[in-house]
């Protein structure tokens, strides 16, 4: 698991910020994004791809007295930094008014004081490395309206026991439970929701419960045959 932490940890290292925004500092900046991989590809002589590099575009955090710094970004509110110390957090349903819809890039990074999180019905995606090391979250809804979770999202969330993705979830990225060693529940309710190399496989206690037939159960009972975990249907 610390192998596949830590190449985990590099990756998430150099990609660009893309729309959900956020970063390690939450601080503002006016600068594209990409123009180190730009650099790193053309000493390469490999082209890089729009996933790679990311979208440019110019970023206007706000820096507030509260605990949240946000951005706005195409009608929405990205939480792009948590910095309160409550062990129980609630977000707010709008930011500079907007409605927030995402949980930026590392927006709660290493807050292992946060015991549960409650986010807001109107959040549509919880974006890279958002949750990375909150080893004390043992309870986060996760919005009936949710649509992506981007790679990493919970990596060490050591604490949480249980978690159920709804039918809107269509989008699960690698990596996204990494390290969450006492997950033990994963119900699955969009049949066709398509696993990539979630971190599952090194979770013994996990059972997971899917549709019947759907592609999630599919996967989920190879996982079972692997002795990494139980399949219910």
């Amino acid at each position: 698991m610390k192998k596949i932490a830590a190449s985990l940890s590099l990756i998430l290292a150099v990609l660009t910020l893309t729309a959900c925004g956020g970063s390690k500092t939450g601080q503002a900046s006016s600068e594209p994004v990409g123009d180190d991989q730009a650099e790193t590809e053309e000493v390469n002589n490999e082209p890089a791809s729009w996933e790679e590099l990311g979208t440019a575009r110019e970023r206007h955090i706000v820096s507030t007295d509260e605990q949240f710094d946000y951005e706005i970004y195409d009608g929405g509110a990205i939480i792009t930094s948590y910095k309160g110390n409550d062990t129980e957090v609630v977000i707010p349903d709008t930011m500079g008014g907007a409605p927030v819809t995402d949980i930026g890039f590392y927006a709660f990074e290493g807050k292992s004081q946060v015991l549960t999180l409650t986010m807001p019905e109107t959040v549509t995606k919880i974006c890279e490395c958002a949750f990375c090391g909150c080893s004390s979250l043992y309870s986060i809804n996760i919005p009936q309206g949710l649509q992506e979770i981007q790679r990493g999202a919970f990596v060490d969330c050591t604490a949480l026991t249980d978690m159920t993705l709804p039918a809107s979830v269509t989008k699960v990225q690698e990596e996204a439970f990494t390290g969450c060693n006492a997950l033990a529940s994963l119900i699955i309710e969009n049949p066709d929701l398509a696993y990539e190399n979630w971190g599952l496989e090194e979770l013994p206690a996990l059972t997971v419960t899917a549709p019947e037939g759907s592609a999630a159960a599919v996967w989920a009972e190879k996982i079972n045959n692997s002795e990494a975990g139980e399949v219910q249907q």
